[in-house]
């Protein structure tokens, strides 16, 4: 188990040291942050706990945790977060038989 990274449905959730120079917060939709859009359901994992805060630096998405949240989604158990800094990432999968990577879709 990887206590560095966090997996939710088709959201990868690495650990960091810092913010990047020059991220921008993001703001809530709504109340809550929208950490991704579902491609195909609609459905979105969310957080709605007021201790994070999401930026963004090209088109990179990071999360400041400042005490334990939860994400949730319509299709997922909701996860506990802890505290810290994290950039927000897509699952890669791999096909042997095409030889192609791409992005699983949630």
């Amino acid at each position: 188990m990887n206590n560095n990274q966090i997996q939710h449905g088709d959201v990868l959730i690495s650990k960091v040291n810092k913010l990047p120079d020059g991220a921008q917060k993001v703001s809530r939709k709504n109340g809550v942050i929208v950490v991704m859009d579902g491609e195909v359901t609609g459905h979105r994992h969310t957080i709605a706990d007021k201790g994070a805060v999401m930026y963004e630096i090209k088109e990179d998405l990071y999360l400041k945790v400042t005490e334990p949240i939860t994400i949730t989604h319509d299709e997922h158990k909701p996860l506990p977060i802890p505290p810290g800094i994290y950039q927000i990432g897509k699952v890669r999968e791999y096909d042997y038989y095409s030889e192609m990577e791409r992005k699983v879709i949630d």
